[in-house]
């Protein structure tokens, strides 16, 4: 099922935009994709730091490093 979202722009954007023959709803939709799928990453991390804090040993920042280490080699 899809839904339908609708913002404002900027006249002179839009009209950029209507230069470009771009499926500009397809675009937008893969950015969002995109962005939700780091901000979840983000959330998984800052759960892992806070389990991380209550084991002896675990050094600070540890969870970071490993996952930005992961995320970067792709």
């Amino acid at each position: 099922m899809r839904v339908v979202y609708s913002i404002r722009l900027d006249k002179k954007l839009r009209e950029e935009m209507d230069k470009y023959n771009v499926k500009w709803n397809e675009e937008i939709e893969t950015y969002i994709s995109k962005r939700i799928e780091e901000l979840e990453k983000e959330r998984i991390l800052n759960e892992i730091e806070d389990k991380l804090k209550n084991i002896k040993g675990a050094k600070r920042g540890e969870a970071v490093r490993l996952v930005r280490e992961d995320r970067n080699s792709n």
